[in-house]
């Protein structure tokens, strides 16, 4: 798809299953020496995410929002929102990431439980806290404790679980999980900038952007999606941006990359191949893109994910 057709946000999303359906959930343990800046570049997945700073300091950005964690701080990130993390000191960086997807706490989305829980959230409405700062001892737990240091205290026990024997655990996980859940829903706030008419432009859009994540690799017009949204295109294109706060343009580009991150790192196959299966068919606007949104090129991305990337 050439710029002129319809496409983004997907682009971003990671590939990589954090979870399988006997363990829904994946406990994974990063570090990095002094001097490095990128940790993870942005990406989005499809799991929810615990994020617990270990050593060092660390930037995180979660859409457009900017926390420093310290060690011993931690952050939620909410499924489906974009994040990268950069070093924000000069020393080595480690954290623990927890990822989990919504069927651990319920399998059923359209149960009183996911209805009263999890599903606001999932859907925007109830806002969790992200950055998680250190407030009294964490090494102490007590009735006094304030929530945040009860928060990172579980964190902590989730951090300490050996990793040989995490399989073996997933009673202790899910309990420290329905936890967290639970310390977080207490704090959460309503989306201020929600009302009737947003929620509805939402329900709207669903079928939209379904069909752009099974058809994104294919030709795309804009006419096709404001006919899956029963309107004009003028008029589609002004919801649209209202609602995903960017084009149609923009949020298909930005899937589009997102996908490529994936094929990048799991697989072996060529850069020209990759932009081909990610719905570019020209190389150079597929790496002007890319650069553009990830900040380097896709040869670079590839090279230094080996490193290590999630969180």
């Amino acid at each position: 798809m050439e710029p002129g057709s319809v496409l983004s946000r997907q682009q971003y999303e990671e590939k990589i299953s954090h979870t399988t359906a006997d363990l829904p959930f994946a406990l994974h343990r990063l570090s990095y020496p002094a001097g490095a800046d990128i940790l993870f570049y942005q990406h989005w997945h499809k799991e929810f995410e615990f994020i617990m700073v270990t050593g060092g300091c660390l930037e995180l950005t979660v859409e457009s929002r900017t926390h420093i964690l310290q060690s011993g701080e931690g952050a939620f990130i909410n499924a489906s929102f974009s994040h990268s993390g950069r070093s924000a000191c000069s020393q080595s960086c480690s954290f623990t990431a927890l990822d989990f997807s919504y069927e651990l706490l319920d399998e059923n989305p359209h149960s009183h439980f996911s209805r009263k829980y999890i599903n606001p959230v999932l859907e925007g409405y109830l806002l969790f806290p992200e950055a998680i700062h250190l407030s009294g001892n964490t090494l102490l737990l007590c009735k006094a404790a304030s929530w945040q240091s009860k928060l990172l205290f579980t964190l902590r026990e989730i951090e300490s679980c050996p990793d040989d024997i995490l399989s073996k655990r997933e009673l202790f996980l899910k309990s420290r999980i329905y936890l967290l859940w639970e310390l977080l829903f207490q704090q959460a706030q309503p989306d201020g900038s929600g009302n009737r008419q947003e929620r509805h432009n939402r329900e709207r859009l669903s079928p939209v952007l379904s069909y752009i994540r099974e058809h994104f690799s294919e030709e795309i017009s804009l006419a096709q999606l404001a006919n899956i949204a029963a309107l004009s295109e003028g008029r589609f294109c002004r919801i649209f941006r209202e609602t995903m706060n960017q084009t149609p343009f923009q949020y298909i580009m930005h899937y589009r990359v997102m996908q490529s991150c994936s094929l990048l790192t799991e697989t072996d196959l060529p850069i020209g191949e990759i932009a081909l299966r990610s719905g570019f068919n020209n190389i150079s606007y597929y790496n002007k893109t890319f650069l553009k949104q990830i900040g380097c090129t896709p040869r670079h991305y590839r090279t230094y994910t080996v490193f290590g990337t999630s969180g």
